[in-house]
Order: structure tokens, then sequence, then C-alpha cells
């Protein structure tokens, strides 16, 4: 059985992105670090630039990648940023590539960050990763399954963000759309929003925010480290119903094994 704990770490999505923007993972006031800009030609034309990416952990960016239909717009020749990538596409199954547009590799002191997402300003989705934990393999592929479980149920057809109407429910990140599975994960185990007993929790970190608990419970369905418990078994077996999360769990774990 799998354990996955980050008592200082941080992993999950991050709500704000624009070009040049600013992605904000916790409190605004802390320091944060521009992890800067560069064109990309892809077919000839300059499609797009590498996305702005200020962190509230104080990072050194060691490279990006840009994608265009899940593979890299040009030839990776930083060696750290290509064992990250190769990570990336040994676990990033590719039916669901698509929808990654940037992946940003980063290097924080202290570790405090594992990897997050945020929508890029281009539509789809950029992967920010720690180049500090290539250590552990186990660990990136982990915060992968994570990440991949946002970028299903944060995907625009099934969540707004920001404020506004809502005829879903409503978290601290915007409106999961009434018939998502975020909605009804969020409904039937955070109806109030506030945190549960620990029992009820994957691991501490679920127990942050519904988006987190479904992003955990379902990396823990996956790796099969699921801990016991009537509240988690409830929540597993609702996104093991759900077409697309079982489909992508199936997927990730074949890779995995592989």
């Amino acid at each position: 059985m799998r354990s996955l704990c980050y008592p200082l770490r941080i992993v999950g999505f991050a709500a704000a992105a624009l070009l040049g923007g600013v992605i904000l993972l916790a409190d605004r006031s802390e320091l944060a670090t521009d992890i800067g800009t560069a064109s990309v030609t892809v077919s000839g034309e300059t499609a797009r630039v590498v996305e702005n990416v200020v962190y509230r952990q104080d990072v050194t960016r060691l490279g990006d990648v840009l994608l265009v239909d899940g593979q890299p717009a040009e030839p990776i020749t930083e060696p750290t940023v290509a064992a990250m990538w190769e990570i990336v596409a040994a676990t990033w199954p590719v039916d669901h590539r698509a929808r990654l547009r940037q992946l940003s590799v980063i290097e924080e002191r202290p570790r405090n960050l594992v990897g997050v997402v945020h929508p890029s300003s281009v539509g789809g989705w950029v992967l920010s990763l720690d180049a500090v934990d290539l250590a552990d393999r186990a660990l990136i592929e982990e915060t992968i399954v994570h990440e991949l479980a946002h970028v299903l149920t944060l995907d625009p057809s099934v969540f707004t963000f920001g404020d506004g109407g809502c005829g879903g429910e409503r978290i601290e990140l915007g409106c999961a759309h009434a018939g998502s599975v975020l909605a009804d994960f969020t409904a039937a185990f955070w109806p109030d929003r506030t945190r549960g007993d620990d029992a009820e929790y994957v691991n501490d970190y679920a127990g942050s925010a519904p988006h987190e608990d479904l992003a955990e419970t379902f990396t823990s369905m996956v790796w099969g480290w699921t801990p016991a418990g009537e509240v988690i078994d409830a929540k597993t077996a609702m996104l093991a119903a759900d077409p697309g999360l079982a489909a992508l769990a199936t997927e990730l774990r074949v890779l995995l094994d592989s």
C-alpha cells in the first residue's frame, strides 16, 4: 500500500492565470517570483510565448516546454527539463495530452512546492513541477495524477471560475456545474464547505478544500493506497462511478504499471 503525505508541500490548483498575470497559491502578500517569458516558434510562425507564472514561493525557473498537440514544440535541450518531460510523457495519457499547453520546470527552496496546474491564457492548462523532486519519481507521478483530476473536474465544460451566478455548487474557486462530479462530490461530502473529521479524508491535504479532496481521493484510488473508512469508501465509489474519471483511472494504472 502506498501512502502520500504532504506535511509542508503544496500540490493542487492555482486559480488565476493570464498571460503575464499572477498565479496565487495562497496569501497574496507573500514572496512571489516571476519565472519569465520566451518566444517559441511553431510551424514557422511565432505562435505564443511561455506564460509568466508568479508563485507565492521563491522559485528559480529552469525551463519551459510549450506543447502542440501534446508534443514539445521544440527539442528540449536542458537536461533537467528533459528528465521532467520524460516522466510527464510517460504518465500523462496521450488522449488527454492536448489539454496540456505548457510544462514549467522550477526549483523551489525550501521544499514547499511539488506541483500545480492553472488554466492557460490560450486554453488548456499549464503544469508546473519542482525539479527538486526528480529523485523521487513516484512522488512526481502521484502529483501528475492529482493534477489530472483537476484538469478533468475543473474543465470549462463543467466548471466556471470566479464569482457570479451558480446553478450548481459554489466552492472557493468558482462554480461546479450542476450534474458534474465535482458538484455532486461537494454537495455530498462538503455540504457546509467546512472540514469534517480527519477520518473522512485520505490524507490531511484532502481536507483543505472540496476540489483537493476529490483530487487526493482520486489519486489514492488510482494508486491503491486508499485507507479504510465509511466516508472515504463512499467518496471513492462516487469517483469510480463517474465515466470520465473511471476511464482515466484505468489508463493511468496501465501507464504506471508499465
